[in-house]
């Protein structure tokens, strides 16, 4: 058994069946890149090569759970800046058995189960959840209503927000200044406060294992 806690997010793209065929390989193409993108974070973050499977599916698997969030929300806000497209993502957290490496969704353990199972379940009034082994307490409650609070958040993002916000994930740290200052166009107040709401998420998200 690999050692450790790792992070499984599973997603499928939504509306999926309205994209043509060029739209939907471009649209995976996005997924991709800000998986792979992600990985220049931290060495090893990633683990084993992101695939679709099921036409619109989508699994990656990340070695260290306090950036799972971050990682979503990037993926999430990429797609929204670049096509207005979106996708549900549920994050697995747990133990992991063994780790493919023909096929990260060949690989076996109570993350990548948790991850399949809660995206399953998941309703068309929510597109990100976090599930956790019962064994975590109230944590396992608690994560959940993050993830509400975070796609509620998303929902009303602008494609000019979702840039901001990708900027900010992909530089997380930065001053206010240092990230308007790698946009284009100036920067509203409306803009910053979606920023600090949104990486104030992620560091909640990242405190709390």
């Amino acid at each position: 058994m690999e050692s450790g806690c790792f992070a499984v997010l599973t997603g499928d793209l939504v509306r999926s069946t309205r994209l043509t065929v060029a739209a939907m390989e471009r649209v995976r193409g996005h997924v991709l890149d800000a998986l792979t993108e992600s990985k220049g974070w931290k060495a090893g973050l990633v683990r084993g090569k992101p695939e679709f499977f099921r036409g619109d599916a989508w699994q990656t698997l990340i070695s260290d759970p306090r950036e799972a969030l971050r990682v979503a929300l990037f993926v999430r806000a990429s797609l929204l800046a670049r096509d207005r497209t979106d996708t549900r993502i549920s994050i697995g957290i747990g133990p992991v058995e063994q780790i493919s490496k023909k096929r990260i969704s060949l690989s076996t353990g109570e993350a990548f189960v948790l991850s399949g199972r809660a995206l399953d379940e998941m309703t068309s009034y929510s597109r990100l959840t976090v599930a956790l082994p019962d064994k975590v307490g109230p944590l396992k409650s608690w994560m959940p209503v993050l993830g509400e609070l975070c796609d509620a958040l998303i929902r009303g993002w602008t494609s000019r927000q979702a840039e901001m916000v990708r900027v900010a994930l992909r530089l997380l740290g930065s001053s206010h200044e240092e990230i308007a200052g790698s946009l284009q166009r100036p920067v509203s107040k409306q803009a910053v406060t979606t920023v600090r709401t949104c990486t104030a998420f992620v560091r909640c998200f990242a405190s709390s294992r």
